[in-house]
């Protein structure tokens, strides 16, 4: 099972691009329909006090599911030059992770990234955010692979400026491993 978080702050492009990813027995996270606190930096999780957060809210099954999955496919929109602040709240939440890499061994983080400039504008851009999950990686030991970087306004958009939106789709899915 491969697990899909649709970092946007609304059920737009992500949440589509998301839906038309998935298989059947996969789960896809609308981060915009989720309740997410901030991280307190109370360390409960990494002293072994709670088994993942002593915070009580949506990310209980953002846990379980990263736990269930094979694969986590993060599709983010471009937010001020980086990932938007929900899906930071939730990587912040991730510190468990940091005492126990073993509950991320063997898993795969990839990447997709939606920018409503061009391509070519937000390449730079993109490269920083997979740079940035690609140190997360080293930190937390896990595998990250960047998938694709797109151009949007919305998801007619995204359509009308991949002609071949179908084929990108299904060469994203032969990628993910």
């Amino acid at each position: 099972m491969n697990l899909y978080i649709s970092g946007s702050n609304r059920k737009g492009n992500c949440y589509q691009i998301a839906q038309d990813l998935k298989s059947e027995n996969d789960t896809v996270i609308a981060l915009a329909e989720k309740n997410i606190k901030y991280c307190k930096g109370c360390s409960a999780c990494t002293k072994g006090l709670e088994q993942y957060c002593a915070i009580k809210d949506d990310m209980k099954e953002i846990y379980n599911n990263m736990a269930e999955a094979g694969n986590i496919i993060i599709i983010t929109p471009i937010y001020m030059n980086h990932i938007t602040g929900i899906l930071k709240n939730v990587i912040d939440r991730w510190n468990p992770y940091s005492s126990h890499p073993e509950l991320l061994k063997d898993k795969k983080i990839y990447i997709i990234t939606v920018g409503q400039m061009s391509e070519e504008e937000n390449e730079e851009i993109a490269k920083n955010i997979k740079e940035y999950f690609e140190s997360l990686g080293e930190f937390i030991e896990f595998k990250v692979e960047f998938l694709k970087n797109l151009s949007s306004g919305d998801i007619d958009d995204v359509i009308k400026n991949h002609d071949n939106y179908n084929e990108m789709i299904n060469e994203i899915k032969k990628r993910i491993k």
